[in-house]
């Protein structure tokens, strides 16, 4: 049974839409969902957490669903916002998730005094560091995505209105599915992903301009500062956000360890490997 969302006023007046798995706790597992996706997407992961004990919960970034926009977000104004609502829950302990859109969020958090650790699933590198290697052996979808948010927004906006319209399954996982994507798509965190993106869609388009802003802004902080212990899971297949943004990260970061897996894809990896990811969380978690 999906939980109720729930509403918490930021200090500037902004809402803040999350969710959590039933459980309560002082220390917990925040996720941060990729582009397109729900909160609601996480379903699969909130019941295993919750199996093993463990809170976790899944917040709206600004512009998505019942969160307030916020225009000309960068991505510490994400962390900025995970810091109160972890001291609203009484939280002092903490992991952060991030899947692809959702990692370089999940790693500011890492600044956090909280913060026991990072783990973050296809997340971008920084563009202002990756430089024209941001778009190495990306795919022409996400090029054209990049460059019209460089160029107008609402051309974004109207793409992935053309996603609706065409079936979001095809246009995020793509037609052309290796065996592993096959294998991950029929397990149920794969729909249960999709179906999130395709729920995203219908609640409305503000959270474009708020994710791409982030995306392409310098991150308000150096990730080099995030000294947590960091695990990058990163597919060594991936053409939304490719390899080299994972080894970037992994360089770069001081305390970080590349989890890299040649024959996985976007998608792929997220649910091929979601046991493991999650374990890496809550190991990092209960570490003493």
């Amino acid at each position: 049974m999906t939980p109720a969302r729930q509403n918490f006023t930021l200090s500037d007046g902004r809402n803040l839409e999350y969710l959590t798995n039933g459980l309560k706790s002082d220390s917990a597992i925040i996720l941060h969902a990729g582009t397109t996706q729900d909160i609601t997407g996480w379903q699969t992961w909130f019941d295993y957490f919750a199996s093993h004990g463990i809170f976790a919960l899944s917040f709206g970034r600004s512009g998505y669903a019942g969160s307030t926009k916020m225009p000309g977000r960068i991505t510490i104004d994400v962390a900025n916002d995970v810091a109160e609502l972890a001291s609203h829950l009484g939280i002092s302990k903490f992991v952060n998730i991030g899947l692809s859109g959702g990692g370089q969020h999940a790693v500011a958090t890492g600044l956090d005094s909280r913060s026991a650790g990072v783990v973050t699933v296809g997340s971008l590198a920084p563009f202002a560091e990756l430089g024209d290697n941001f778009y190495t052996g990306m795919q022409e979808a996400d090029l054209d995505e990049y460059a019209e948010a460089l160029k107008d927004i609402n051309l974004l906006v109207k793409r992935f209105q053309k996603w609706q319209e065409a079936g979001v399954s095809e246009t995020v996982a793509g037609n052309d599915l290796s065996e592993r994507d096959k294998l991950a798509s029929s397990k149920p965190s794969w729909k249960v992903l999709l179906d999130s993106c395709a729920l995203t869609m219908k609640q409305g388009w503000e959270w474009v301009a708020d994710d791409y802003s982030s995306y392409l802004q310098p991150w308000g902080f150096d990730p080099r500062d995030v000294k947590v212990p960091s695990v990058i899971w990163q597919g060594g297949l991936d053409k939304n956000v490719p390899v080299q943004h994972g080894k970037w990260l992994a360089v770069n970061m001081p305390n970080a360890r590349l989890e890299l897996r040649a024959d996985e894809s976007h998608i792929g990896i997220f649910v091929n490997y979601e046991e493991e990811i999650m374990q890496s969380a809550i190991a990092l978690l209960t570490s003493s």
